[in-house]
Order: structure tokens, then C-alpha cells, then sequence
């Protein structure tokens, strides 16, 4: 048996929660109680803060009910088990319960031996589950068996650029690939972070790379029409989306691949998605974004969309173009001995063979060049560039050795790379800043919603609620309920409104509702509270 899994207990009557907690020994079933919830509203906050491998709720419940709660679970969570249990004997609860694909269905009063034989069940199929991504037998079937030579090698071209536009359909068509049947097309890119080295039994990157393939394939399956593809830096993806809306969704689905792969195989995952095109002779472009939003797992989370951590690049003037995608690499994500290494490779270029004056001049503006894209680009102080030199003549003159080009570009770079980081920790807080002044002005509107403020914000909310949570503390769901009910409490002490009508002026459509989370946060109704 595997680690126990981890349940959350969800009924709005404090006697049976504690009943059902009392009846199971759920150490010998292989679970542990990792918390409890008396609505679905609170335990959707729940889900998000311990993320239980399954949840155990009962129908009928105040402010959102138990098929709710599961619809929303189904969204953000999709891989959660559901166990339904209710008082009622409806076949239309039944019906419901079935299409949001819950786990197992069970009648109140909750019998303790019938819950164990459901426990059981559902235990079961979550180790079958561990056992088929981490079987090796199975893996390795898998791998052999989905090893296509030619469908990796046309499908890496693709998004290279090297299929000539008249071919792809044909490609396509010949490999059975289900790409066409899209709009809009985007690339992610898998990168395995720092994991374990051996899980139990399963060695090698080649098999982990397949397990988490196999992950990847399973999650897309009930998604939409995809291809993945191995690349020498990595797994990689192409997905076809009937709108540019439907990129939400996919992200939402690719969180849970990198909470799955977390769970499950032990392997921390970052995602990067490129972006989103309109024609299948642009994946390079889509690739492209999708190996460069990988390189921000430090600064954004496991899913990260390309445009919400980069604007949308210009066409750069390239002198060399491995050696300057090198040089741009090493400003934005490198440290010290990674930019020296860039620097000493770009300067060596002058110690090789005879090199004429007009030649090594050309070779500084192209470098020139590329460093003044960055600085644009990001609107930093152009004087960066000039080190000590005055003006662009100056260091198109005065650089003329190797020696004097690694001096003058190492200085620069180190300028530029602290200048980007700091840089990035003010467009975090300018972001902040405006999420909060938002709030702030719409808190009263009970439509206010985590997708009308990413809406407004123009980014995604994946990597918006992964920042807001890392500089803020908390959740945006939780900043919002304390800026409501901070409000509410003035209100409370500084009026004479009724409960009903401050609920309404802080955002809350249902009294009752604001009453419950106003004593959860307070501990005290709004009316005593009134009356301190």
C-alpha cells in the first residue's frame, strides 16, 4: 500500500462530520482526514489550500451544494476523486452524479461498513493508477510501442519551421495526426525539474520521460486533439484549439498534469506554452515562445503562458543567431559565470584567423546591436551600453581587441542583467498594485470574479493567481472575502444599515451567506457585532 491519501469530509451538520470521523478507522483503509468543510463554498477553498486526492460530501448543503462544489471541482481539479453520499434516494441526483463522473454514490445514513468496502474501492483505483504511470513493464511496452521515427521527426520539423506549408496537410493525413481539425495552434514544452533519481524501481530519464508522456497523453485525451513529440531539450506538445478562449482551459488542464506528475511519479514539471497561432506554418514562433517560457519556473509557477511574462517580441537584426539567442538567454535568466561564459565565447570570435579592421567593426554593431534590442526592449537607461565609452561611435572605435570586447560587453551585461531583475520585481508589485486598486473599486460587485479581473488585467488566470498568492500570502478568493468583510465591519459600526443591505453593498447576493462568512472571519454575527 501506498502513502495514505489524503480526504477532506464535507457536510453542513457538525454531528455527522464528526460521526463519520469517529465510525472509520481510516489508517488501516489508507486514507487520513485532512480536514472538514460545512458548505461547498468553503470547502472549494479547502480543495485549493490541502488538495486532497478525495473528497467526501454530502448533497444537500447551504450556499453551494454538493454538485456544485463537484462541477467545480471537476474544473480545477479534474483528477479528484468525488465521493457523493445523501439522504435523498433521487435518480436525478444519481443521473447528475454521473455525468460529473463522481467516484461512488452512497445513501445516508452512512453505514460504516458499506463506506469502508466504497473506501477501498476508491483506494484501489488510485494505486491502479500510480501502477500504470509507474510500471515498468508497462512503460516500457509503451515506449516501443509509440515510437514512431518518422511521426517525432516530422512533427520536430514542424515546429522548426522545415515542412514547407503545401506539405503539413498531407503529413498530417499520412501519420494520422488529429492537428487539422483546429483553428488555433500552440506548442508547450515539458521541462523535469530537479526530482528524485529512483522511484521504486523506475530508473532512467528514458522510462520517467515516458510515464510522464503517458501522463500527458492521458489528461489532453478528454481534452481535445493533440501530439506530443520528443525533442533533444525535452518532451513537447502541439494542440489544436477550436478558439483562442480555449487556451484557459488547457492550462487548466496542463495544472493538473504538473500536479499529478508531482503526486504520483515524484517529479516536479514546468510547462511552457508559445503563442497561440493562427496557421500551422507558424509553430516556430509558437515553439519558440514555448522554450522561452520554460526558462521562468522561478519566477512563475509550473504553468506559464508565454505572453504573460513576455511582450510580443519585434523582429531582432541578428549577427550571429545561435550566439545572440545565447546572449539574450544569459541577460534575462543567467548568473554571473553564465554570462562570462556567453561573453568569453562571443570574444574568442576575434581571436580566430585574421580578422580586418571593417570586419571586427561590423562584428561590434552587430553585438552593439543586439544589446541595444535588449535595452529597447525593456526600456532601460541606454547609457548602460555605453560602459566607458561616450557614445556608440566611441565603442564601435574603441573596441577593437578581444580583450577589450570581453571587458566592455562583460560590464555591460552584468549592468543589464541587475538592471532586468530589478526590473522584474517592479512590474510584480505595478501588477499587485493595480489587482488590489481594482478590488478595491469593484469589491461591491457580486459578479466580481477571479476571470473578470485577469480580464481586465489582459493575462491568464493560472499565472496571475500563482503571483498574486506568492507576493501577497494568500489566495485572491481569500484577499477578496477579507476586503468585503473589512468593509462590511465599518459599515456595521459607522451606519444603521440593515445586515441585508451592507451584504449587498460589499458584494454578497445572499445574506445569509455573508452572515456565515462574517462570523467564520470575526467570530461574532454581524448584529452582535454591531452591538459591541
Amino acid at each position: 500500500m501506498y502513502e495514505p491519501y489524503k480526504i477532506l469530509l464535507v457536510d453542513d451538520e457538525e454531528e455527522v462530520r464528526t460521526s463519520i470521523i469517529k465510525k472509520i478507522e481510516w489508517e488501516k483503509v489508507g486514507f487520513t482526514v485532512i480536514g472538514d468543510a460545512e458548505n461547498g463554498l468553503d470547502a472549494l477553498e479547502k480543495v485549493e489550500i490541502y488538495e486532497p486526492d478525495v473528497v467526501l460530501t454530502d448533497i444537500r448543503m447551504p450556499y453551494m451544494d454538493g454538485l456544485a462544489l463537484a462541477d467545480q471541482i471537476r474544473k480545477i481539479r479534474p483528477s479528484m476523486k468525488i465521493i457523493i453520499f445523501s439522504g435523498y434516494d433521487d435518480f436525478d441526483y444519481a443521473k447528475q452524479a454521473i455525468s460529473l463522473n463522481i467516484s461512488e454514490y452512497i445513501l445516508k445514513p452512512v453505514n460504516a461498513k458499506e463506506l469502508v468496502e466504497i473506501l477501498k474501492r476508491v483506494r484501489k483505483n488510485l494505486d491502479d493508477e500510480i501502477e500504470r504511470l509507474r510500471g515498468e513493464k508497462a512503460l516500457k511496452e509503451s515506449y516501443y510501442k509509440n515510437l514512431s521515427i518518422l511521426r517525432e521527426n516530422f512533427l520536430g520539423n514542424l515546429v522548426k519551421g522545415k515542412v514547407r506549408g503545401e506539405e503539413i496537410a498531407s503529413y498530417m493525413e499520412e501519420y494520422d495526426l488529429p492537428l487539422l481539425k483546429g483553428n488555433y495552434w500552440v506548442v508547450i514544452k515539458l521541462n523535469m525539474r530537479k526530482g528524485v533519481t529512483e522511484l521504486n524501481g523506475l530508473q532512467g530519464d528514458g522510462l520517467l520521460t515516458v510515464s510522464i508522456r503517458n501522463l500527458i497523453d492521458e489528461k489532453l485525451a478528454n481534452w481535445g486533439s493533440f501530439a506530443t513529440f520528443q525533442r533533444p531539450s525535452g518532451l513537447c506538445g502541439i494542440v489544436a484549439m477550436r478558439s483562442e478562449k480555449s487556451l484557459s482551459g488547457l492550462m487548466s488542464v496542463l495544472e493538473d498534469v504538473c500536479r499529478e506528475s508531482k503526486r504520483i511519479l515524484k517529479q516536479p514539471l514546468t510547462i511552457g506554452i508559445g503563442t497561440v497561432v493562427n496557421r500551422l506554418e507558424e509553430m516556430e514562433v509558437s515553439y519558440s515562445g514555448a522554450r522561452e517560457a520554460v526558462e521562468y519556473s522561478k519566477l512563475a509557477g509550473d504553468v506559464i503562458y508565454i505572453n504573460d511574462v513576455e511582450p510580443v517580441r519585434e523582429a531582432i537584426m541578428r549577427l550571429d543567431e545561435k550566439a545572440e539567442a545565447v546572449l539574450n538567454y544569459s541577460l534575462r535568466f543567467g548568473d554571473e559565470e553564465a554570462i562570462i561564459s556567453c561573453v568569453e565565447s562571443i570574444a574568442q570570435k576575434m581571436k580566430t584567423g585574421a580578422v580586418s579592421h571593417s570586419g571586427i567593426q561590423a562584428y561590434v554593431i552587430g553585438i552593439l546591436n543586439a544589446v541595444l534590442r535588449v535595452v529597447q526592449k525593456y526600456e532601460l537607461d541606454e547609457a548602460l551600453i555605453f560602459g566607458e565609452f561616450a557614445d556608440y561611435n566611441g565603442v564601435i572605435s574603441g573596441v577593437t581587441t578581444a580583450d577589450a570586447l570581453f571587458q566592455w560587453l562583460e560590464n555591460i551585461c552584468f549592468s543589464i542583467s541587475a538592471c532586468l531583475a530589478k526590473e522584474r520585481v517592479g512590474s510584480t508589485r505595478a501588477l499587485i498594485r493595480e489587482a488590489k486598486r481594482y478590488i478595491a473599486e469593484n469589491y461591491a460587485n457580486t459578479e466580481l470574479s477571479l476571470e473578470t479581473l485577469c480580464g481586465h488585467l489582459h493575462m491568464s488566470t493560472a499565472y496571475f493567481s500563482t503571483v498574486f498568492k506568492r507576493e501577497v500570502g494568500e489566495s485572491y478568493t481569500s484577499y477578496l472575502t477579507g476586503v468585503r468583510l473589512e468593509k462590511a465591519a465599518e459599515l456595521l459600526k459607522d451606519t444603521d444599515y440593515k445586515t441585508y443591505m451592507i451584504a449587498a453593498k460589499v458584494g454578497y447576493d445572499e445574506p445569509n451567506y455573508f452572515s456565515y462568512v462574517f462570523k467564520k472571519r470575526y467570530g461574532v454575527s454581524p448584529n452582535k457585532f454591531r452591538g459591541k
